[in-house]
């Protein structure tokens, strides 16, 4: 799975965060399968897999990082009304079409668990998305709504960490891509 996009130098002075044909579906360089077998990977087949799961990862991350803003946002009263549906549409969106794409990865037997648990962080997102569409505007710390949402985004970031794989570019902070795929390049990174 190779990145159609032509690799483009970005300088400090760039304006936008994204170019125009970023995408969060590409697969990042570092994640490609020639560089994760140069990496150590040891199998070409999880290789190709790992470079595929590595955007559906990292959108399973930030979701992890919006609905935890919104339960914050909700719990300091510091949502307007109509700008909490377009955050949660935004995350709603990527946890289904993320859903969508892992599906269609067909897995090597040597990541079926790992896949498996990319789908049920995938599903538990998805329940902590519907718990703050159900509770929006809920202010009441004391509320076990809450609770089962504090319980469920502690369970995502769990199995977030378990699938992580750092030598494969699925890595819970990842300092070289802050904010997506398009990052400038540095000596170490020839994006």
């Amino acid at each position: 799975m190779s990145n159609p996009l032509p690799n483009q130098h970005h300088s400090p002075s760039d304006s936008a965060i994204h170019r125009a044909d970023c995408s969060i579906w590409d697969t990042p360089t570092d994640s490609q399968p020639d560089k994760l077998l140069r990496a150590g990977v040891k199998d070409e087949v999880v290789a190709v897999y790992l470079g595929e799961v590595r955007p559906l990862y990292d959108a399973a991350k930030r979701c992890i990082g919006q609905l935890s803003g919104i339960l914050l946002l909700q719990q300091i009263n510091g949502l307007e009304r109509g700008r909490d549906q377009l955050i949660l549409a935004s995350a709603a969106q990527q946890l289904r079409e993320s859903a969508e794409r892992l599906e269609a990865v067909k897995p090597p037997s040597a990541a079926l668990q790992h896949h498996q648990t990319l789908s049920n962080l995938l599903a538990l997102l998805g329940r902590v998305l519907i718990r703050l569409e159900e509770s929006r505007f809920l202010v009441d710390p004391q509320s076990p709504n809450v609770d089962a949402v504090l319980d469920a985004l502690h369970a995502a970031q769990a199995a977030l960490m378990q699938a992580s794989k750092p030598a494969a570019g699925l890595a819970p902070v990842d300092f070289k891509a802050a904010c997506c795929n398009c990052r400038p390049k540095t000596r170490d990174n020839k994006n």
